[in-house]
């Protein structure tokens, strides 16, 4: 029977207890602020709102570097010699951590890596199905592993409701015009992931607890949601009040067992305090 251990980007937002669970190796991606660089993961994602607030400029996040790859690699065989590792890469067309293990497994034997396609909950879904597919099937081939990759990532679906377009315009993402409009009309758009590219999704009018509750509500009911692999991501800031109000509008759906995990530095970037997001694989 072969070991088999997934190594992931931090920017898929796995909660700790997803991590111990299934043994998963986290490779770190990065955030600028100012002139310093650092893991994410290594600092509270509150800095990052504090460093905007203070200076105006939004940190820039990185992917994982070559070297950042080949370290955990290393660790993962150090210890387990004979192990199978199954890299599941953060969107390879957001960042350059999908070329970074490319480059870094051509030095070891069994690196397999795979794109998820997706960011944040989305590749974090994907991940801990990963795993509970390969504990639940341990005879698998890596290549088998692979496909059961390719497969799901092609039905999991994610939409981020953001509170504040604040972040979003000022990496880009949403031009003044656009945030201006929104704030006149009470406007709230989705952020979802679309051939691996965040971009706008639904639009939603009046206040962010009505946004909250129809994008949801439309989620749940646009996907035939598997109610096993619903996670639910929150930004700091996240009242607790809309923790409840999540909770019950998926156990109205049949969801019970939803998981909350903590959005990262690298998601947050852009999302902003207080944004929530939603992830599942569809049957």
């Amino acid at each position: 029977m072969k070991k088999y251990i997934i190594t992931t980007e931090s920017g898929s937002d796995l909660s700790k207890e997803i991590i111990e669970r299934y043994n998963i190796q986290i490779i770190p991606m990065h955030v600028t602020m100012g002139d310093q660089t650092y893991p994410d993961g290594s600092f509270e994602v509150q800095k990052v709102f504090e460093f905007y607030e203070e200076t105006g400029t939004l940190p820039k996040t990185s992917g994982s570097t070559i070297q950042d790859n080949t370290e955990v690699f290393k660790k993962v065989f150090a210890k387990y010699p004979d192990a199978y590792i199954i890299h599941i890469a953060y969107s390879s067309v957001t960042t350059v951590s999908f070329n970074a293990a490319n480059i870094a497994a051509q030095d070891f034997e069994n690196v397999y890596i795979v794109d998820s396609k997706h960011v944040s909950i989305g590749a974090a879904t994907i991940v801990k199905a990963t795993a509970q597919f390969i504990e639940d099937n341990p005879n698998k081939s890596p290549e088998e592993i692979i496909a059961f990759v390719e497969d799901i990532r092609e039905r999991t679906h994610m939409v981020f409701l953001p509170k504040t377009l604040i972040y979003l315009r000022a990496g880009g993402r949403v031009s003044n015009l656009a945030f201006y409009g929104a704030n006149i009309l009470k406007i709230c758009p989705t952020i979802i992931l679309e051939n691996g590219y965040l971009v706008s999704g639904r639009k939603y009018r009046g206040s962010f607890d009505r946004s909250l509750k129809n994008m949801i509500n439309d989620f749940l009911k646009s996907y035939n949601i598997d109610p096993e692999t619903v996670l639910i991501v929150g930004a700091p800031s996240v009242n607790d009040n809309y923790k409840e109000v999540i909770y019950n509008l998926l156990r109205e759906n049949g969801v019970q067992k939803a998981r909350w995990m903590r959005a990262g530095a690298v998601i947050s970037s852009h999302g902003g305090p207080g944004a929530i997001g939603i992830a599942g694989i569809e049957k």
